[in-house]
């Protein structure tokens, strides 16, 4: 039903579009390690910087994956290329 995160490719591939998918979510169909899957995700944007940054680079070097970390500069810099929604009242 979900996309691995064990020896991901999908993840391993492009670290800033992990942190993209973490802030915004994600919905539609996405190939894992050869396998389709289209379901969504909810965006975690609440979560600080910081706090993305530990998740994602705790999943980048577990579960067989080897990737480099994720730096709370990586986060913030990602967010900030975020398109701002001024209907929903926030900065």
């Amino acid at each position: 039903m979900f996309p691995p995160l064990a020896k991901s490719d999908f993840l391993m591939a492009d670290k800033a579009r992990s942190i993209r998918i973490v802030l915004g979510g994600l919905s539609g169909p996405v190939e894992v390690n050869g396998q389709k899957y289209d379901n969504v995700m909810p965006g975690w944007s609440h979560l600080t910087d910081h706090e993305i940054a530990n998740v994602l680079t705790f999943v980048r070097k577990s579960f067989g994956n080897d990737g480099e970390p994720v730096t709370r500069e990586d986060v913030a810099r990602e967010r900030a290329a975020l398109p701002k929604d001024a209907a929903a009242g926030h900065p």
